[in-house]
């Protein structure tokens, strides 16, 4: 098994669609690093103000917005996490064919190649050795997810171009090319375990979620595909903490109802990307020369 990482000269990067992408999707991993050592790094993509939400929750939180609110909710979680925090300029477009897809500041409005500018500048800032983000589907193809994958991949080379975005400002940030580029997934044998948790209860996963539009039984990638799994035990209280900060989306009521769903939240997977070609590892970091 690989030795720790336990350096601060290792930066990791994750970049996320939404605020609380963070949390639920990758909290153990980025409360596990920087709590070793590793500089954290989150660019969370858009603001997050196509969710659901009750009302009464935004009145008396005092802020005037969902999107106000849910920033709000992002930097605690980032806090919790041990996470240095970076925004995008996008709106939330909301699920695949509403009309929030259509509002002009949306991320699913905006050109590929400036959501990828905009992330090299991101990237040239904090000059990580590891990125994390979406799998390319999105995880259940959500638009934001879809689009924030793929300006990632984009970015990962295109930052470390020279000619690649020169005049992007500010102008003297030197070029940076990161190591690795692995996608947060979930495997296949934890959907079908949640999906048989749920059909006990009554419940049908091919209509879940708040808007009650994801098939889970479609979700999820082969196990044999996966490259890293993260034990994460140690850090279930900080990931669970950090997701209470995301009151708005149902994070303050955070529990963990059965063994099996205790068992999913023990564990993170990924897929490494680039380069191409990798085995099974033990940790995001293994085999990686320090440098500066």
């Amino acid at each position: 098994m690989a030795e720790p990482v336990s350096t601060t000269r290792y930066r990791l990067l994750g970049i996320f669609a939404h605020p609380d992408d963070e949390s639920f999707g990758a909290g153990g991993t980025l409360a596990k690093y920087a709590r070793s050592g590793v500089e954290v790094h989150v660019c969370t993509v858009t603001d997050g103000a196509g969710g659901t939400y009750d009302p009464a929750l935004l009145e008396a939180s005092g802020c005037s917005t969902l999107a106000e609110l849910r920033r709000r909710e992002l930097e605690c979680a980032c806090r919790v996490l041990g996470a240095q925090l970076w925004t995008l300029p996008y709106r939330d477009s909301g699920m695949a064919g509403s009309s929030d897809n259509l509002h002009p500041a949306s991320l699913f409005q905006a050109p590929l190649d400036e959501v990828v500018a905009e992330l090299v500048r991101v990237i040239r800032h904090v000059r990580p050795h590891v990125i994390i983000t979406h799998e390319l589907s999105g995880g259940y193809n959500h638009p934001d997810h879809v689009k924030t994958s793929q300006a990632v991949q984009r970015a990962f080379y295109a930052a470390g171009e020279g000619r690649s975005f020169a005049s992007l400002p500010p102008h003297d940030l030197p070029v940076w090319q990161p190591m690795r580029l692995y996608h947060l997934v979930v495997p296949r044998s934890n959907i079908r375990w949640f999906a048989l948790l749920l059909w006990l209860r009554g419940k049908d996963p091919r209509r879940f979620g708040a808007n009650r539009d994801i098939d889970l039984t479609r979700l999820g990638v082969p196990d044999r595909q996966i490259h890293v799994r993260l034990h994460l035990r140690e850090y279930l209280e900080i990931k669970r903490q950090a997701c209470a900060c995301h009151r708005s989306q149902g994070g303050g009521a955070m529990h963990w109802p059965s063994f099996l769903g205790r068992r999913a939240m023990v564990y993170e997977h990924f897929i490494q990307v680039m380069p191409p070609g990798a085995r099974r590892h033990h940790d995001l970091f293994e085999g990686l020369e320090e440098v500066p």
